[in-house]
């Protein structure tokens, strides 16, 4: 795979990095137990709670907002590369989630006596009153912070510090960011063959079985091409050509004629098998193995 320069030069000016940390209430601890011959070691549950619940919910919502909007960094588990154009939506999202973060704060601490009740009734022999902390302190468990940082460059001042360092760390940064945009490439690439490849196993359903068409079935295609020029990074024209074919072969599709025409869904099942093998040879160009029997 080989990314332009131009492409690794602008990275820094196209996108940034949003580091997003999160804190969960613990809900499970190691219980011991004594039965004649040895210690049996098994884990309880602590913690009952809608508010946690509740939590778990609003942490799959920032993840899927920054799934469609975002890319993962390749060496930050947990740092998303936004798109500048994005910023904007991004950091409203996540201001809003943070909102409804200090009300499931406020839902626990409400909670919390209840939830003490219901473990030491549940539990039984169980229960540890010292694995509980106080309504404050459990709540605060419970917490979101993020900020956004440039993409790695090298300061220009260190080159009239240190000249040879000052090269080092620039090529540092070249391959550094290379590598970023080479992992974008090829997770934008398997996004979209994973797509495409769904909508063909909806298309070759055996008879009798159950086939969803309407705007759910174009749902995850048009959610990738509506966001793809702002997410490809790389400026990946080989992607971009099948995306303009896609767009055309979507465009070009009678979403409610498709519901009950099977020669219409059979053509389309044609069109998607080309785009599929062409993908997934680009894929393998990636070094990534492909499984042809699967698309």
């Amino acid at each position: 795979m080989t990314i332009e320069t131009k492409s690794i030069k602008t990275l820094s000016d196209r996108a940034m990095y949003l580091v997003l940390d999160w804190s969960f209430l613990g809900i499970w601890k190691q219980a011991v137990t004594n039965d004649t011959s040895n210690d049996v070691r098994a884990s309880k549950r602590i913690v009952k709670s809608e508010a946690v619940s509740d939590m778990r919910k609003l942490n799959y919502r920032v993840r899927a907002m920054l799934s469609k909007y975002s890319l993962n960094s390749l060496f930050r588990p947990g740092v998303y590369v936004v798109p500048i154009e994005n910023v904007e939506t991004v950091d409203t999202f996540i201001q809003e989630a943070i909102v409804d973060m200090v009300g499931i704060r406020e839902k626990l601490f409400g909670e919390w006596d209840d939830v003490i009740a219901d473990a030491k009734e549940r539990l039984g022999d169980l229960f540890d009153v010292n694995d509980y902390p106080s309504a404050d302190k459990a709540s605060a468990e419970f917490d979101m912070t993020y900020r956004y940082t440039s993409i790695a460059t090298t300061p220009s001042m260190l080159q009239h510090i240190a000249a040879d360092i000052y090269e080092q760390d620039l090529e540092r940064t070249r391959k550094e960011t290379e590598k970023e945009l080479e992992a974008f490439r090829s997770s934008l690439r398997v996004t979209l063959l994973e797509i495409v490849d769904n909508m063909r196993k909806t298309l070759m359903k055996p008879d009798g079985e159950k086939r969803v068409f309407g705007q759910r079935f174009f749902k995850r295609l048009d959610e990738f091409m509506e966001g793809f020029d702002t997410k490809n990074l790389s400026d990946d024209g080989e992607l971009a050509a099948i995306v303009k074919q896609l767009k055309s072969v979507a465009n070009g599709t009678d979403v409610t004629a498709l519901k009950s025409d099977e020669t219409l869904q059979g053509h389309l099942n044609e069109q998607l098998e080309g785009i599929t093998h062409a993908m997934a040879s680009m894929i393998q160009d990636d070094g990534r193995m492909i499984n042809f029997d699967a698309v």
